[in-house]
């Protein structure tokens, strides 16, 4: 620890300089140390004598946990924790915690974004105007309005309910299933899956990536969409069966498919889903604006300053 700060933080990401000091202005009275690369070896080195540890996207290798002589704390940067070995982190006695629902209206936005973008086929004609080509069809064919779409929402925690209230302004149908059963306080209706699978024009999936989550869409949930849907993902790749998902988008058994997030992370440059005119494919960036950014590191700098001065932390951030 250094001039009296809090720490050493081991930031789990290898950001640029500037990024690095918009993350210190928000973790005042923390001493911040970024990994120097993504490999497990600068994530080893990071950690080293750090009494406190903040994976990101690339997550927390139990290797590199086991060998954090001097943690006392693990909090993810978000809110999904499926990248953290919890059976280490028990085994050594190490409290994890997280930001749940801080990035919610953020998803949320960028969902709708991705939704219109899709149904409109914003992409290609992005491309095409930049390249020079001033293509004005009378209609765009397969292009759609977001406004009286039905859609279903699968996982209806923070971010999924924000979808929902942001739908209601484009007067869309909103069905949502989760696996606790309804909710109250919402417009929205609950429905079962299959309801919502046979039926949505939209399909949303908005639910962490569990044992029990695991290829929650496979084939058989492809097969029973109907042809003119499109499949929305920002919560995490592994919650789809990718090669059925490539299977179905190659031979257009649905419309299309809207996806931050991929099995790999970096995808691979082969994927064929990048190479698909009917896929909306983006880098996970689901998070990533300047307003969450501050909220974000905000929150978590929060969290492990109440830890250290023994204040406790909030237990709906408490994972293990």
């Amino acid at each position: 620890m250094s001039g009296g700060l809090i720490g050493p933080v081991a930031v789990l990401d290898a950001m640029p300089q500037d990024m690095q000091d918009k993350v210190r202005g928000y973790a005042e009275g923390l001493d911040l140390r970024f990994a120097a690369s993504f490999s497990e070896e600068a994530f080893a080195e990071a950690v080293k004598g750090a009494a406190y540890i903040v994976p990101r996207g690339r997550g927390l290798p139990a290797e590199v946990l086991r060998g954090a002589d001097s943690v006392r704390l693990v909090h993810q940067w978000g809110t999904g924790y499926d990248k953290i070995p919890l059976d280490v982190a028990r085994e050594m006695g190490v409290p994890v915690a997280r930001s749940p629902g801080v990035n919610a209206p953020t998803i949320a936005d960028l969902t709708i974004g991705m939704m219109i973008a899709a149904l409109r086929r914003i992409p290609l004609h992005y491309n095409n105007t930049r390249a020079g080509k001033w293509i004005v069809p009378e209609i765009v064919p397969g292009a759609r309005d977001l406004s009286s779409q039905k859609v279903g929402l699968i996982g209806f925690g923070a971010i999924g309910q924000l979808v929902a209230k942001r739908l209601t302004g484009f007067d869309c149908e909103v069905l949502y299933y989760r696996r606790s059963g309804p909710a109250e306080g919402t417009s929205a209706r609950y429905a079962e899956r299959d309801e919502i699978l046979e039926t949505c024009d939209i399909v949303s999936l908005h639910m962490p990536l569990t044992y029990a989550s695991h290829h929650t869409i496979g084939a058989d949930e492809l097969a029973r969409m109907k042809s003119d849907a499109l499949l929305v993902n920002t919560g995490r790749g592994g919650l789809i069966d990718e090669a059925a998902l490539i299977d179905t988008l190659t031979h257009k058994r649905i419309a299309g498919a809207a996806l931050d997030v991929f099995t790999q992370e970096p995808v691979e440059p082969d994927n064929p889903l990048l190479r698909l005119d009917n896929v909306l494919p983006l880098p996970h960036i689901g998070g990533h604006s300047e307003d969450n950014l501050r909220r974000m590191v905000s929150h978590w700098a929060g969290n492990i300053r109440a830890f250290h001065e023994g204040r406790g932390i909030d237990e709906a951030c408490l994972v293990t």
